[in-house]
Order: C-alpha cells, then structure tokens, then sequence
C-alpha cells in the first residue's frame, strides 16, 4: 500500500490533466475498473513481486477514482451548500471503513484472504463502474443544469472562481506554495498522531481493547467532524471554519498528554475526529476559492503530492521519535508546532492568496 500511495502521488496530476481534457466518464470508469480488478487479482498473488505489481495499478486506478475527480465535481455542481457537500461526500470514506473493515475480516476468518480480496474487488466493479458510467457528470451544464444555487449562484461562479489561474501560473505563484505547505504539515501531523494512537493508550496503560475502542470511537467522529466542517465554511466562511478546526486539532494533540484518565482519552478521541476532518474536507474548498475552478482538476492533482508526502513522512517520524526518546512526547509537540504553522499559513493564503 506504500508502493500505491507512491504511484497515487505520481498519477494525481497526470489524472487532474486528463479529467480536464476528457470526459470525466471515461477517466472514472477506465480507473475504477483497474481498481476493482487489482483487487481482484490480490487474490491470485503468490509471490511479494507480484503483490508490489498489482500495488502500482491500485495507485493508478485509485488517483483517477475518487478524491481529484469527486473534489472536482463537487466544486462544479455546487456553489451554494459547496462545503456541506464536500463534508457529506468525504464522509463516506468514514462510512465505508465502519462498513468494510469488518467485512473484511469476517471473510477472512471464515473464507480466507483470497476470497476477501476477489469479494471486494468484485463489490468495487459492480458498485462504482455503473455510477461512473451512467451517473457521473463533470459539470450541471453537462445534463443542462445550473450549479446548485441557480443563477445568483452561476453569476458568482462566472465572477470569481471559475476564471481561475493556469496550472503554470499556479506553480509561479505563492498561493499554490502556501496551499501545499498546508496540506503537507496538516498530514504529517495527522498521520503522526493517527498510526501511533492505539500503541501510546496501550504504552500509558490502556489495554488493547479499551485503545482499539476508543480508536473506533475517532472514527466515528471523524464522520461527523466531515460534515460538520462542511456546513461550517458555508456558515462561518473558509478561514473561520479553517481556525476552528486547526485550533481544535492543536487542543486534542495536547489531550494526549493527560490521556492517562479515561475522560480526557475519550475528549481526545472526540475533538481529534472532529477536527481532522480539515485533512480532507477544506483543501480543495481552499484551492477552488483562492486558485479558482478553470483548472482545478490539475492544479488539485498537483497538491495531492504533498498529501502523500505528508503521509510518508509522519507515520515514520513518529517511529523514529519514539525510538529515539522512548516517548511521544517530543512527537506531540513537534505536530503541535507544525499545526501552529499551517494554521498561520492559512492566514496568509486567506486573505493574500487570491492577490497572488
């Protein structure tokens, strides 16, 4: 899954460039199918070559499936109500994994993991080809519609964002460097902090079950935090909604420096939920608001790269801290720091970004 991730972050702007140029039924269609039938073919994987092979057409298929072309599509058919449905859209993803992840285990225990592997790829293809071919659309003008909003809302999307910037013009400007900053430090802390929660409750006393729960608990909140982190930037606006989230980030970080007491592990698991949900929900309501829509597709594809930088670089920092200092502690702080920095860069971004 890191050699995906890998091929994920090379393929995002290939893919933003492709659904830009073609129709976004083609791109989605021909991406899901390599993604369901990589999954499919795990289950005929004997060999740990064979298994890295199939990882890189997972990559591709998965940077042409869901975050760009979903992010993009929600950007074009909304304007109004544009973070609510970001929020709702991405919270799937936490829906799923409630849903799947014990699935998958039941299959294993009583099936075994090939067939675990060939069930879902086979739930992939019946599930997500037909919704690329007959349901998606790139754009309301596509099926002769407005964006959601009606013409206020299409007279405002002419005005502003839907001029945009080039990709080029992008990449010479400091907007698209202090937007992928963001998105860099926000998942380095939140993949430090995500992979070694359930080792630290255990190291601070916790039994396994007891971490395992209150990880699940994250989870569930997470669902609610995507939501709700939508309706907030369509209520307080992008930067209050932005502050709130970073500043909630920054308080749960803290809580884990208490979490011996069973309360504050529980108020950790809440408010970390909640407010990661700026990983995912914001980035591209940020990117379409100071970058604008002409290019999204690209510009979008192009920082995922320093979203998937950011997970290679966390998940392993932790780690190493650990091992260093046999502790967290210097971890905590460090993505505490990094937080208080993007929180500051999204300042800038804000209010300098569409001036840039």
């Amino acid at each position: 899954f890191t050699i995906a991730a890998l091929a994920m972050m090379v393929m995002a702007p290939v893919m933003g460039k492709l659904l830009e140029r073609c129709d976004i039924r083609i791109v989605m269609t021909i991406s899901t199918s390599i993604m369901a039938a990589s999954f499919a073919l795990f289950s005929q994987c004997r060999t740990l070559p064979q298994f890295y092979i199939l990882a890189v057409f997972l990559g591709i298929g998965s940077a042409g499936s869901h975050i760009i072309p979903v992010s993009m599509m929600i950007t074009n058919w909304f304007v109004d109500r544009r973070g609510l449905a970001m929020g709702i859209v991405f919270a799937a993803t936490g829906v799923g994994g409630m849903i799947f992840n014990p699935l998958a285990n039941w299959i294993i225990l009583h099936h075994g993991w090939q067939t675990a592997y060939l069930a879902f790829g086979l739930i992939i293809g019946i599930l997500s080809i037909p919704t690329a071919v007959f349901i998606v659309r790139a754009k309301p003008a596509d099926k002769g519609l407005l964006p959601y909003g009606g013409e206020a809302a299409l007279a405002r999307q002419t005005a502003g964002e839907q001029e945009g910037v080039t990709a080029s013009a992008a990449l010479r400007g400091s907007a698209f460097w202090l937007l992928a900053a963001i998105i860099l430090l926000i998942a380095v802390a939140n993949m430090g902090v995500l992979h070694h929660i359930v080792p630290y409750l255990t190291d601070i006393g916790f039994s396994s079950t007891t971490a395992t729960a209150l990880m699940s608990l994250h989870m569930a909140m997470l669902i609610v935090g995507k939501v709700l982190t939508g309706s907030l930037a369509d209520r307080l606006g992008l930067l209050k909604s932005y502050l709130v989230c970073m500043a909630g980030l920054m308080v749960a970080i803290l809580l884990l420096y208490g979490a011996q007491l069973m309360w504050v592990a529980v108020a950790f698991s809440v408010l970390f939920g909640f407010s990661i949900a700026v990983r995912t929900v914001l980035p591209p309501l940020m990117t379409a608001k100071v970058l604008g829509q002409k290019h999204f597709a690209v510009i979008y594809g192009l920082l995922n790269i320093f979203t998937t930088l950011g997970t290679a670089v966390g998940v392993p920092l932790s780690g190493f801290i650990y091992d260093w200092t046999k502790s967290y502690s210097l971890a905590f702080a460090l993505y505490i720091c990094l937080c208080l920095i993007a929180a500051a860069a999204g300042v800038v971004l804000m209010i300098r970004g569409r001036r840039s």
